[in-house]
């Protein structure tokens, strides 16, 4: 079989996946749509090319991986969602022997190195997506999708009575105190999206995410200025 014909068999397997993942996902407004799981597959196999992983586990995972974002009333931890992502597998015809690998890929995908105790990435495959996912988090297309997150919860752009967080605290609920506090885009910009590029996993990832994270800095300085009348 040549590169050609393999690259045809991964389109195919990856356009059943994402017919199936269409139904989960219809009408999401929160950043986490199919073309979020299209664009993490295509930089997913991207880095998994470079960094010498299976492109197969590491596409069919990024198709797969936000299930849990439409799963409940409150967060809904990936690995909840396993059996029903085996069974998407099984309708999408995904060959069995990478079921495992994906589900792993899926389970410890939303682990960052900042938070207390993550669960560990246990293959090149699950540190792939790990990168994929984060990548759409920063430069531009992610700063779109910030806001776009913030206003589908109800979240104001910036409270700027509350401190941005300390660069050494990684604050997960981005200066909200209760429940009945509005998040900021703005503080969860600084409270997480500006700390990816310190997670990256691969040297594939990492000099993406530079180029990313800069423009990202540069966003988040001239925001902070214009909020003030400063350019």
């Amino acid at each position: 079989m040549t590169d050609e014909d393999d690259d045809e068999e991964y389109d195919a397997l990856y356009q059943r996946v994402a017919d199936e993942m269409a139904v989960h996902l219809d009408g999401d407004d929160s950043g986490h749509d199919l073309h979020h799981l299209w664009r993490v597959n295509r930089l997913g196999t991207r880095i998994a090319a470079a960094e010498g992983a299976d492109p197969r586990v590491v596409g069919v995972a990024a198709l797969v991986h936000d299930l849990h974002r439409v799963r409940g009333e409150g967060f809904t931890h990936p690995e909840e969602t396993i059996p029903e992502i085996r069974e998407i597998l099984a309708e999408a015809r995904v060959p069995e022997g990478i079921h495992g690998p994906v589900c792993h890929c899926v389970a410890v995908h939303e682990e960052y190195d900042f938070e207390d105790d993550p669960r560990t990435a246990e293959t090149l495959e699950a540190e792939v997506l790990q990168d994929a996912d984060n990548l759409d988090a920063i430069g531009a297309v992610g700063v779109a999708r910030a806001f776009q997150f913030g206003g589908a919860h109800g979240n104001l752009m910036w409270d700027t009575e509350r401190p941005l967080p300390e660069d050494e605290a990684y604050e997960k609920d981005a200066g909200v105190d209760d429940d009945d506090v509005p998040g900021s885009t703005y503080h969860h910009i600084h409270a997480k999206l500006l700390r990816l590029h310190e997670n990256m996993n691969t040297e594939t990832g990492r000099g993406i995410a530079a180029e990313r994270h800069a423009f990202l800095e540069a966003f988040a300085e001239r925001f902070a200025a214009e909020w003030y009348g400063d350019a």
